[in-house]
């Protein structure tokens, strides 16, 4: 497995402690540095985190369509790329987005956040 560098446990932690603004400005500074694979990884762990901060928002439209984004950029990657639990993190992604378009943009404030996925390193 990869070492993860300080930005990237930077990001994570900020990331896990519910700073979803600011998590993804992290990512989007590491996502630059990047290229290849690695690049779209990191891009859809920005997707990630401006996804939860416009559901915490409560701004149905744009966190369903950062969220369907991130699970766009995922979705072809191994289950642990780059010490992520992928496959973890894409399962969680799937549960958060079918419970929010069942509850629609009157049920927001109903979201369970407690059901937002952590970001697991391997």
């Amino acid at each position: 497995m990869p070492g993860h560098d300080e930005d990237t446990l930077e990001a994570v932690r900020t990331y896990n402690a519910g700073q979803y603004l600011e998590a993804h400005e992290l990512f989007e500074f590491i996502w630059m540095t990047k290229g290849g694979p690695e690049k779209i990884f990191y891009q859809g762990l920005v997707h990630v985190a401006m996804g939860f901060h416009y559901l915490v928002a409560g701004d149905f439209d744009r966190a369903s369509a950062k969220l369907r984004r991130a699970a766009e950029l995922l979705d072809d990657f191994a289950a642990d790329f780059s010490g992520f639990d992928v496959a973890a993190l894409r399962n969680s992604l799937a549960v958060c987005r079918e419970r929010l378009e069942k509850l629609g943009t009157s049920g927001m404030s109903k979201f369970d956040t407690t059901v937002i996925p952590r970001l697991e390193l391997l």
